[in-house]
């Protein structure tokens, strides 16, 4: 669930709790709560050799941090050599790193310029040329030095929520629970972050990814390849995350697999933007629409459409013009909402306000508080030296 002002919480889970429903909270507005560490999990394919399933977490990853950088660069050429430099990073620390090492602190420290000639080093004499890691790394280290040093002024603007917030990364250094359990046994997780900033917002969407690409191996491991608990992602202001890669695939393959989705949209505008073409497959797979208001034209023209047509005294007019969809009554105690449910024709009826439940009024259990375990980073010096003295070797494996 993403929980912008922590409010669905608040009201839901004491119900949860009190259904026998595990309870996760990730709080990206005060850091407090539960931990995740968004490469523990591609770390751990790497090592058990899944190298394919862990690089494209990493891509995903990779993607999610770039994302705000392309919407405000002038030039794309920045952001392709910045996501290939970490890319590149995030490859060696698969290999390199020990379980405790593999964590935002160690990409950070990878990612500053200090460490370049360590990395220029470790790839020209222990990488192979023809590794994704190697290269990525030799087309950009192999640039020259004012290009490179653009590179790396891009890639520091992709990581600095990282650099500006320690309690961040020290929340995404660990895991406080399991993510391939989710689909397996009744588990809450609250996403609460921010809706007046949109800083960390590419952390949900990585989240959201890495969530989905869990739960798909898991049902891939069930007789019947589907999760045994149904999950439920509830997106709301779907579209103000940064975009979920793949994300029209995600949600065509999904009902298959025991997983369902609930997209909340303040304005279909806003979902073209961050999608483009990929916004109608999104929408055509939501059978069931609920519509509360609007002004955009094009979506009331649409809905308008969708409903139909019927004969009044000869004359041929729709069920519902755009005009009405307008004028749906909007109260304190119920508001009116048109519904188009699959194979079901449309009709227009009242929805109470969420204070008229009362399983919703009673207060939520306390927020987690957890204080988060020191994480330790990987030092290039060290790895240098181990290549040197040939304690480690490098991609042993042909990619």
């Amino acid at each position: 669930v993403t929980d912008p002002k922590g409010e669905l919480f608040r009201r839901t889970s004491k119900t949860a709790k009190d259904n026998g429903y595990n309870i996760v909270v990730l709080n990206l507005r005060t850091m407090d709560g539960d931990a995740w560490n968004p490469l523990a999990l591609p770390y751990d394919l790497w090592q058990k050799g899944l190298e394919d399933e862990a690089l494209t977490m990493l891509n995903d990853f990779v993607h999610s941090i770039s994302a705000k950088s392309e919407d405000v660069c002038n030039d794309l050429f920045w952001v392709q050599t910045a996501r290939q430099l970490a890319t590149a990073n995030l490859l060696l620390m698969m290999e390199a790193c020990t379980p405790e090492e593999a964590n935002i602190g160690t990409f950070m420290q990878l990612c500053m310029e200090k460490n370049i000639s360590r990395l220029e080093k470790i790839n020209n004499c222990y990488i192979g040329s023809e590794t994704v890691c190697g290269m990525n790394y030799s087309s950009v280290l192999s640039e020259p030095e004012k290009t490179r040093n653009c590179t790396l002024a891009t890639l520091a603007g992709m990581i600095q929520p990282f650099i500006a917030n320690r309690k961040l990364v020290n929340m995404v250094a660990n895991n406080s629970f399991d993510l391939s359990r989710i689909g397996m046994e009744k588990t809450a997780v609250y996403i609460i972050v921010p809706d007046e900033k949109t800083t960390f917002h590419f952390l949900v969407s990585s989240f959201i990814k890495q969530a989905y690409e869990t739960l798909i191996q898991q049902a891939q491991k069930q007789p019947e390849g589907q999760l045994p608990v149904r999950v439920n992602f509830v997106l709301d202001e779907f579209a103000n995350i940064p975009p979920i890669a793949d994300f029209s695939s995600s949600i065509s393959a999904a009902r298959s697999r025991n997983i369902r989705y609930f997209l909340v949209v303040q304005s279909m505008h806003q979902l073209k933007k961050k999608y483009g073409d990929e916004a109608e497959t999104i929408k055509s797979n939501c059978d069931n629409w609920f519509y509360l208001y609007s002004k955009e034209i094009e979506l009331l023209d649409e809905i308008s459409r969708l409903c139909g047509k019927t004969t009044i005294d000869d004359c041929e007019r729709y069920l519902i013009s755009s005009s009405e969809l307008q004028r749906l009554k909007k109260g304190w105690e119920s508001s009116e909402v048109l519904i188009m449910a699959g194979r079901q024709y449309p009709i227009v009826t009242e929805i109470a306000d969420i204070d008229c439940y009362g399983s919703f009024m009673s207060a939520g259990i306390d927020l987690p508080s957890n204080e988060y375990q020191p994480y330790s980073s990987m030092d290039l010096s060290e790895v240098l030296e181990m290549l040197r003295n040939k304690e480690m070797t490098l991609f042993k494996r042909d990619l």
